[in-house]
């Protein structure tokens, strides 16, 4: 009886557990810290490259950063993770649903270094560009206004030209889902919904619920087939006086963000995709949360990328002695991400900062064009990051850089543009200076 019990064991564990070796596709060197998982398990490779797990399910997901992600049977011995850095551009809400639009990035992307595109899914006004299979979003009518058709083969063809896509998710900045849901939103010492400088409401980052309906998005797109999930509007506002679930301090805005990170890597787990979150490129530099529940270690706790906004403009005088940050783009993204990487003993290769690409407001208000763009993405480059995207709020971008410079044209801010993102940071005069 006892040398059958020890056999079914035997049998069992050989069913069970497996190694797998990943490696490098060019170099076939082996890739120490690959993730591999399975539906209940995950682990990380050695320094050979090899790692045991669970072998019973259908598909083994293998992903390292650096490289594109792969799914593998789990009769897979070796495999081999092809080294990839992102360089992208930004497709807007309303840019994706032009059929004439995405032609001509598709054809920018084959005509440049161009191989990511990151796309709207869930805006800030909390709208969803494609009809979704989510309860709340379709109770409260999130899709309504959706720009994008046929998803899953908006996604195979960028996928067809060998795009890398990633779906951009706004998370608590959400109008639509504070309007629908007034217990939801963040309110004022008066007990009134705080609206900021665009008239757009915030949720609450406290909001567990909250977490839950965004996730569920999250999964939903990872389900479509895009190979990651960008989280922007990850934070807390920079607004003071308003009300929330609970005590506001460092400790728990940092906490809250962590768990909505936590319940988003849950949902996701059945799907093969990496993720990343959008900060401020003071976050880089500041040893506290920034006033928003941010640091470079929390982050990377729960995420695959960090995407710092390190435009130069958003820089205030005196960063590195410069006066003016704008004509110091390459030192503004090569530092700051040394930096952090000093600072929190982060891998070089989690990092994929968010580049200028559009017209300076508050210094001398030029333009960005082939010369500060091409700063930037060396800044970026010699730094090892991995990768950069390119932000333009109108999605308008040229083979020679942020403008093409023979068509000269304004970017500014327009009421369905975040005022963050062209560079006006909400509260940015509340931004704590660099310690």
């Amino acid at each position: 009886m006892k040398l059958l019990f020890i056999i079914f064991i035997a049998i069992t564990l050989s069913a069970e557990v497996k190694n797998i070796r990943i490696l490098n596709q060019k170099t076939f060197l082996p890739i120490q810290g690959a993730i591999v998982s399975s539906a209940n398990n995950r682990v990380t490779t050695n320094k050979k490259g090899t790692a045991s797990i669970d072998a019973q399910h259908k598909d083994l997901f293998v992903k390292a950063y650096g490289y594109r992600p792969k799914n593998v049977s789990p009769s897979t011995r070796i495999v081999l993770l092809e080294p990839f850095i992102s360089k992208a551009l930004y497709i807007s809400f309303w840019a994706a649903g032009s059929s004439k639009y995405m032609k001509k990035i598709i054809k920018l992307a084959e005509s440049t270094e161009i191989n990511t595109v990151i796309v709207d899914v869930k805006n800030e006004f909390g709208s969803i560009s494609y009809k979704t299979n989510v309860k709340m979003a379709k109770f409260i009518g999130a899709h309504n206004e959706r720009t994008i058709f046929n998803i899953e083969a908006f996604v195979q063809e960028l996928k067809k030209h060998n795009l890398y896509v990633i779906a951009r998710i706004v998370v608590f900045k959400d109008d639509r889902l504070a309007r629908k849901f007034n217990n939801y939103a963040l309110k004022d010492t008066n007990a009134t919904v705080w609206r900021n400088r665009e008239n757009l409401a915030w949720v609450d980052p406290f909001e567990t619920k909250v977490h839950d309906y965004v996730a569920s998005i999250a999964a939903d797109a990872a389900s479509r087939g895009f190979d990651e999930i960008n989280f922007d509007y990850v934070r807390f506002p920079l607004k003071k006086g308003l009300v929330y679930k609970e005590p506001i301090n460092q400790t728990n805005r940092i906490k809250a963000i962590s768990a909505f990170l936590q319940t988003a890597n849950k949902a996701l787990k059945p799907y093969n995709v990496y993720t990343s979150v959008d900060t401020y490129g003071y976050v880089c530099w500041n040893k506290h949360d920034t006033n928003i529940g941010h640091t470079i270690k929390s982050l990377a706790q729960y995420s695959d990328y960090i995407s710092p906004m390190l435009y130069p403009s958003g820089f205030g005088a005196g960063i590195m002695g410069y006066k003016n940050p704008t004509n110091h783009s390459y030192e503004i993204i090569n530092e700051s991400i040394k930096v952090a990487l000093t600072k929190d003993n982060i891998s070089p290769y989690r990092f994929r900062p968010w580049l200028q690409s559009f017209k300076d407001y508050g210094f001398d208000r030029k333009f960005f064009r082939s010369k500060e763009i091409s700063e930037q993405i060396r800044g970026a480059q010699d730094a090892q990051c991995s990768g950069w995207l390119l932000w333009n709020p109108s999605s308008r971008f040229s083979s020679k850089g942020l403008q093409d410079s023979s068509r000269p044209y304004p970017v500014l801010c327009s009421s369905k543009d975040s005022l963050e993102k062209c560079g006006r940071y909400e509260g940015m005069p509340d931004l704590i200076k660099i310690p």
